[in-house]
């Protein structure tokens, strides 16, 4: 049984990593689930036990992606809140350098086309709702605004740096240009005063 749910899991990565390279290398729309099945060597019905369309597999690798980054975060060493924070974004940024431009538009299309789903952010929200509440009880944040509203104003500029980079306008790493950004925000929110 053990073997068996092994076999599952490594064949899920597998197809994972197919689809992901596929992407990348011809991009998302021009890539079908016949070129990935056959690129991992399995059948076709196959892909099916593990994703009912390429959009999910897009879908599962980012989310898989998003969990890594926040169990590396709350697993660091590092105490201060707004290292916590800057790591975070590091990790985020840096991933979608590494997934390149195309993909990452695919996937925020594909969150944006869907009325019903969000992006799977909800760890992520509630990750930096608790860092700021560490900021807020050591006293560095003095803003009045609510540590969750905070976070999603942190989330408003990730995406802001998000689109800027997809769409070329960024002539600095994202991962530098959001982490500048993400600064600036955390200097105001230590600043701005009751």
């Amino acid at each position: 049984m053990m073997k068996r749910e092994r076999q599952k899991k490594q064949t899920r990565i597998l197809l994972q990593q197919t689809a992901l390279q596929l992407f990348q290398k011809q991009g998302y729309e021009q890539t079908t689930v016949l070129q990935i099945t056959n690129e991992a060597g399995v059948a076709k019905g196959t892909f099916f036990n593990y994703f009912r369309t390429k959009e999910e597999v897009l879908q599962s690798v980012f989310s898989t992606h998003v969990e890594r980054i926040c169990k590396r975060v709350q697993e660091s060493e590092e105490r201060m809140w707004h290292k916590q924070i800057e790591q975070l974004f590091y990790e985020l940024t840096t991933m979608h350098e590494k997934l390149g431009k195309e993909v990452t538009k695919s996937m925020v299309h594909i969150y944006t086309g869907k009325q019903q789903e969000t992006l799977p952010f909800t760890p992520f929200i509630h990750m930096l709702t608790n860092i700021f509440e560490e900021g807020k009880r050591c006293g560095d944040i003095r803003t009045k605004r609510s540590s969750e509203t905070l976070s999603l104003i942190a989330l408003q500029l990730y995406f802001g740096a998000l689109k800027l980079w997809m769409f070329s306008h960024l002539s600095e790493p994202l991962s530098t240009f959001t982490i500048d950004t993400i600064t600036m925000f955390i200097d105001y929110m230590k600043k701005e005063g009751d």
